[in-house]
């Protein structure tokens, strides 16, 4: 769980199927969401630093156009069961992991492109959804943007809207399980040791495509008031029987992050959301 991404979901998470009792959401909400917490330097590295972000919050539930848990996305099918979206991705870079000493470092990488969520086992209590996900991967300095291929990932999220009350207010959970794969170009940006790289505690390796890992992660979402809710959030990313776990890049099958942070929200729309 990169900090974008918790930032992201801590939105607020929806099962899109609201009770009677409770009014529909603003049509649009504005303010800005701080977060924390130690991030990997990427997949399979044995480094992590902690990160903190400050990024201005919208959140616009439009009958097309969504800006709200985790993606920034135009909602193209809607119905009770299903959902087509165009959702983006991101996260951090890196500049100082050990394993990397004399190579390139990763820039921050961004992804966007489809996605299909079937929702038809969520109840207003929550339940289980599937989110489809292919993205086109790019990574940036800010200087220059760079290809850097695509990656597939089915992910099985589990949504429970109350599991708890504090001050009255429920809090809400979600856990979920994705295994992602990924092209060769994304691989390598990883993976990769050229010849010119090599040292003798670093040899060459030339990539494949294919399998990228599975991650594990557990959030939980509680609003302290009106226009101020916090997060909490935790992922596990397993590296074992990756494509390139033999890459001398791959310095730890197991990767943990953590998170936390606050939305605040002082902005919001009169007019509610169409649904």
């Amino acid at each position: 769980m990169t900090m974008f991404g918790a930032c992201a979901r801590a939105q607020t998470v929806t099962t899109d199927v609201p009770t009677p009792s409770e009014p529909r959401p603003p049509l649009w909400e504005a303010g800005v969401a701080v977060g924390g917490g130690r991030v990997s330097d990427y997949p399979g590295s044995n480094q992590s630093h902690l990160r903190a972000i400050a990024l201005p919050m919208l959140i616009y539930r439009g009958p097309i156009l969504r800006i709200e848990n985790g993606g920034i996305g135009s909602r193209f099918v809607h119905t009770p069961t299903w959902d087509f979206e165009l959702t983006g991705t991101a996260a951090f870079n890196a500049r100082n992991d050990d394993a990397r000493a004399g190579m390139p470092g990763l820039d921050y990488l961004f992804g966007i492109g489809p996605q299909w969520v079937y929702k038809g086992w969520l109840t207003p209590a929550g339940g289980p959804s599937l989110h489809l996900k292919w993205h086109a991967l790019m990574s940036t300095n800010f200087k220059r943007i760079d290809q850097r291929g695509y990656s597939i990932s089915p992910e099985l999220r589990w949504h429970f809207a109350d599991v708890g009350r504090i001050a009255s207010a429920p809090v809400a959970l979600t856990l979920s399980v994705q295994p992602t794969w990924a092209s060769a170009p994304l691989q390598r940006y990883f993976y990769e040791v050229k010849p010119s790289e090599a040292t003798p505690t670093r040899a060459a390796y030339a990539v494949r495509a294919g399998y990228l890992g599975t991650d594990l992660g557990a959030s939980i979402d509680h609003r302290l008031a009106r226009n101020l809710s916090w997060f909490a959030g935790a992922q596990i990313m397993s590296l074992r029987g990756t494509a390139n776990e033999a890459s001398p890049l791959m310095r730890s099958r197991l990767n943990v992050n953590v998170g936390a942070g606050l939305v605040w929200t002082p902005w919001r729309s009169d007019a509610t959301a169409p649904d």
